[in-house]
């Protein structure tokens, strides 16, 4: 019997964006949260959901990246068996936040301008970046 010493599991994992010119981006579902971190490799480790099936519980952004955080922390540093996985080139992604991975808060540091292209409006207003129109 092998034992491993244990892996205590990132406190923050990064949100990312798609670069708009990478194979990501045309390749993940419009809104897609993507949480991830960097590996020794140099590349960067992503998890990600888009909701392609439309399930009612993973509507928000919010809901998606704590969907796709939850993966990558289940039997870490294992993760979640899923094809909603990939280690990617860091030119890939833009860094947009953090989500913090016990109260499974998220901070955005990315302004709105440069997030509304890839999350909805309404995601927008869900997570306090902008205001609700009207």
């Amino acid at each position: 019997m092998v034992v491993r010493p244990h892996t205590a599991a990132p406190i923050r994992l990064s949100l990312y964006v798609p670069h708009p010119e990478s194979g990501l981006c045309t390749t993940l579902a419009r809104g897609s949260a993507i949480v991830g971190m960097p590996l020794a490799s140099g590349q960067i480790r992503i998890y990600y959901e888009g909701n392609v099936i439309g399930a009612q519980n993973l509507r928000r952004y919010r809901d998606k990246a704590i969907q796709a955080a939850g993966r990558m922390l289940h039997n870490y540093p294992a993760g979640y068996p899923t094809r909603a996985r990939e280690d990617v080139d860091p030119r890939e992604l833009v860094e947009v936040g953090a989500i913090d991975t016990k109260a499974y808060r998220i901070d955005i540091s990315a302004r709105p301008t440069d997030l509304s292209w890839w999350i909805d409006a309404d995601d927008l207003v869900d997570l306090g970046l902008i205001q609700q129109a009207g």
